[in-house]
C-alpha cells in the first residue's frame, strides 16, 4: 500500500508543478460594442523574483499593501505599449487583485474603432526575468488568435485583424546573423585572394 501512494505522489507532482509558470504572462484584449477590457494573469513568483532584482529586500521590508499594488499597476503601465490603427491605447482606469500564486490585473481600454484593422502591440514586462514570454490574446468582435511575445520578436507583434499576424524579427538577433555571414564571405575572399596569388 505504501509504495502504492508513494507512486501516486510522484506521478501527481509534475503536473501540479505546471500550475503557475513564472516565466509566463497572460494578457487578453477583449473589444466588444460595450466596452474595451484588458485582463492581465501574472505569475507571483514572476513578480517577486522581477522586483527583488529591481529593488533591496529592505525596500520590501516596509511596504504596505496599497504600496505593492500602486507598484505591480505603474511597473505594468510602462511596459505596455498596444495601438490600434495608428492611435496609442494607453491603460488608465483598472484594479488588481493580488493572489498566492497569481496575481491579476483588469483595464477598462478607451473605446476604438468598431471594426479596427491593424494592432501594433509591444509588451516588455518581465523581460529581465530571462527566457520570458508572454501570451497576447484578443477577442476584437469575435475575431479572436492569440500571439506569443518574447526574446525572440523582442516583445513585439503587428497584428493584422484579417487573420494575418506578423511578427517583428528581434534586430538584435539578425545583427549577428549580418556579421557571421559576413565573416564567412570575407574568410572565403581572403582564402580565395591567398591562392591566386
Amino acid at each position: 500500500m505504501n509504495k502504492f501512494l508513494i507512486g501516486i505522489i510522484f506521478l501527481v507532482i509534475p503536473f501540479m508543478s505546471f500550475g503557475h509558470n513564472p516565466l509566463s504572462a497572460r494578457y487578453y484584449l477583449e473589444a466588444t460594442p460595450s466596452g474595451n477590457v484588458l485582463t492581465v494573469n501574472l505569475s507571483q513568483s514572476g513578480i517577486n523574483h522581477l522586483m527583488t532584482q529591481k529593488f533591496s529586500e529592505a525596500y520590501f521590508e516596509n511596504i504596505d499593501e496599497k504600496a505593492w499594488k500602486e507598484l505591480i499597476v505603474s511597473y505594468i503601465k510602462e511596459n505596455f505599449n498596444l495601438n490600434v490603427d495608428g492611435i496609442e491605447i494607453a491603460l488608465t482606469k483598472g484594479g488588481i487583485r493580488l493572489g498566492s500564486h497569481q496575481t491579476d490585473l483588469k483595464f477598462v481600454l478607451p473605446p476604438f474603432s468598431q471594426a479596427p484593422k491593424h494592432f501594433f502591440i509591444e509588451i516588455p514586462a518581465f523581460k529581465e526575468n530571462g527566457k520570458h514570454q508572454t501570451i497576447f490574446a484578443y477577442n476584437i468582435n469575435g475575431k479572436a488568435d492569440k500571439v506569443i511575445l518574447s526574446e525572440q520578436n523582442n516583445f513585439k507583434a503587428n497584428i493584422n485583424l484579417t487573420g494575418e499576424i506578423t511578427k517583428i524579427v528581434n534586430t538584435a538577433n539578425s545583427r549577428w546573423l549580418i556579421i557571421i555571414i559576413g565573416a564567412i564571405i570575407l574568410l572565403a575572399l581572403i582564402k580565395v585572394f591567398k591562392t591566386i596569388f
